[in-house]
């Protein structure tokens, strides 16, 4: 199963292979930061104020979850 990380990238990641994930600050927006097992970081900005934008909160729950 793959979940999608961000909505304008595309970008999907397998549950499986994920190391681990925290969320942040930076530039005074919340990110989800998302470390893989190969040691690939993906950041995503909290963006679910926007009407297509990523919820990073309903993100690492879903990828929680699916652990």
């Amino acid at each position: 199963m793959m979940i999608l990380l961000e909505k304008r990238t595309r970008l999907a990641v397998n549950p499986d292979d994920v190391s681990s994930m925290s969320v942040g600050t930076s530039n005074g927006y919340a990110v989800l930061e998302v470390r893989m097992k190969s040691g690939e970081k993906h950041r995503i900005k909290d963006t679910a104020h926007c009407s297509d934008g990523d919820n990073i909160f309903a993100l690492h729950k879903q990828l929680l979850e699916a652990k």
